[in-house]
C-alpha cells in the first residue's frame, strides 16, 4: 500500500484498485514522480489478476489534475528545455516517446481502466484520462486542452485518442479553441459516458464500477482487445479476430462458470 504522502497513491478496495493522484497544493499537476508511479503501478497490475478493475481519479475530491507540472526544475521540463536550447529533435522526440510509454501501459492493461474526473481536468490530465477505457465525470468539473494556448500540442498521445475517442473533427475543435468542456457537453460529445452527483461521486463511481468487475475477467479482457485492435481492419479481418478470441474465450472455460451461476439464480465466482 503506498503512503498518503506519495504523488501517486494506490489503493485497493476489493477487486477495484483506485489510483490517486495526489499533489494537492500543485493542484494535481503531473511530474516526474507521477508519471515513474503510475509507470510502477501499470507493471503491479500486469503481474496481479486479483485486480478486476483499475479507477485512476484525483485527491483530494475536489482535484483532478492541473496537467503536467511545468516547473523548470521538474527533470522531464528541465530536459525538454535544454533539447530545445540545443535544438536537439531526437532528443525531444525520445522524451515524448517516454512519456507517451507510460501511458501507452495504462492503456494497454488487460483489463477495464476508468477515470473518474472529480474537478479541475487540463491538458495531460485529459490525455491520462482518453487512455482510460472509459471516463465519468463529476458534476461541475471542467476539461480543458489548452496545450495550444502555451504554443504546444498534446503530445503524450492525446491528439492521436481524442481523434479516435470522439472523431477527428471534434478533436481539433477542442484542441485548435482550448476551450473549457463542461460535463454536459463532454457526454455529448462522447467524451465521458455518465455524469455523477457531487455528493458522494466516489461512491458512486465505486458502485458503477462493481457492475463492470462483476463480469467474467477474460471476457472483458477479450472484448477490450477486440475493441482496441481492430479499428484499422477492414471488416473481415475484423471478424475473423473477433471470433479467433471468441473461441479462446470459449476455451479459457469461464463460461461454464457463468452459465452455471446464471441457471443456479447465484453470483459467479470468477477464478483467478
Amino acid at each position: 500500500m503506498s503512503q498518503s504522502s506519495d504523488a501517486f497513491i494506490y489503493r485497493q478496495d476489493g477487486g477495484i484498485v483506485f489510483l490517486e493522484i495526489n499533489r494537492p497544493d500543485k493542484k494535481n499537476a503531473l511530474n516526474v514522480e507521477c508519471w515513474q508511479l503510475l509507470d510502477g503501478y501499470c507493471d503491479r497490475l500486469m503481474r496481479d489478476d486479483q485486480v478486476r478493475a483499475v479507477v485512476i481519479t484525483g485527491h483530494p475530491e475536489d482535484i483532478f489534475s492541473a496537467g503536467v507540472d511545468v516547473t523548470p526544475t521538474d527533470p522531464f521540463i528541465a530536459d525538454m528545455f535544454q533539447a530545445l536550447q540545443d535544438g536537439d529533435k531526437a532528443r525531444l522526440v525520445d522524451g515524448f516517446k517516454n512519456m507517451q510509454a507510460v501511458v501507452s501501459k495504462l492503456a494497454h492493461l488487460p483489463l477495464p481502466t476508468i477515470a473518474a474526473i472529480n474537478g479541475l481536468c487540463y491538458s495531460g490530465a485529459v490525455e491520462l484520462a482518453a487512455a482510460c477505457d472509459i471516463r465519468v465525470i463529476k458534476e461541475g468539473a471542467v476539461l480543458c486542452l489548452q496545450e495550444t494556448q502555451l504554443g504546444l500540442i498534446p503530445d503524450f498521445g492525446g491528439t492521436v485518442r481524442l481523434a479516435r475517442l470522439i472523431g477527428p473533427a471534434r478533436a481539433k475543435e477542442l484542441i485548435f479553441t482550448a476551450r473549457r468542456i463542461m460535463p454536459e457537453e463532454a457526454r455529448a460529445l462522447g467524451l465521458v459516458s455518465h455524469i455523477f452527483p457531487e455528493e458522494n461521486f466516489i461512491g458512486r463511481v465505486t458502485e458503477y464500477v462493481k457492475s463492470i468487475s462483476a463480469n467474467a475477467p477474460g471476457a472483458l479482457a477479450a472484448v477490450k482487445e477486440i475493441c482496441d485492435t481492430t479499428g484499422s481492419m477492414d471488416e473481415n479481418q475484423a471478424l475473423g479476430f473477433e471470433h479467433q478470441k471468441a473461441a479462446e474465450n470459449i476455451l479459457s472455460g469461464q463460461c461454464i462458470e457463468g452459465i452455471s451461476a446464471f441457471l443456479e439464480k447465484r453470483a459467479p465466482d470468477w477464478k483467478s
